[in-house]
């Protein structure tokens, strides 16, 4: 599990593939097309409410597994984005080395 954690976003959307691919065939989905992103818009919906609810800001309670709750739908949401990248066949350590890292070596070079 340990190993996990210390993965690029390239090497650890590989290995959500692999669970997607497990999911896919289990529930037979067709994950053609612009499931990925309607997937994500999903899992998106659903951390919003996971926030509303760990907020204070839902008909439902706060539980002590609110919180829980929350980094669950977080994780779900960072999947879909990975294998959204993955099947789209962008580099998301690329993208974002470019697009928010490239801003520390600017600063630096200041």
């Amino acid at each position: 599990m340990s190993e996990t954690r210390s993965l690029g976003l390239g090497e650890l959307g590989a290995r959500i593939a692999q669970v997607s691919d497990i999911y896919a065939k289990h529930y037979d989905i067709d994950r053609s097309g612009d499931w990925y992103l309607l997937k994500l818009q999903e899992e998106l919906g659903e951390l919003t409410q996971a926030y509303l609810t760990t907020t204070g800001r839902s008909r439902k309670p706060a539980d002590d597994g609110a919180r829980e709750h929350l980094a669950r739908e977080m994780a779900d949401v960072l999947g879909m984005l990975l294998l959204m990248a993955r099947d789209e066949g962008i580099d998301l350590d690329d993208a974002v080395q470019d697009k928010w890292l490239s801003w520390l070596e600017r600063e630096e070079g200041a």
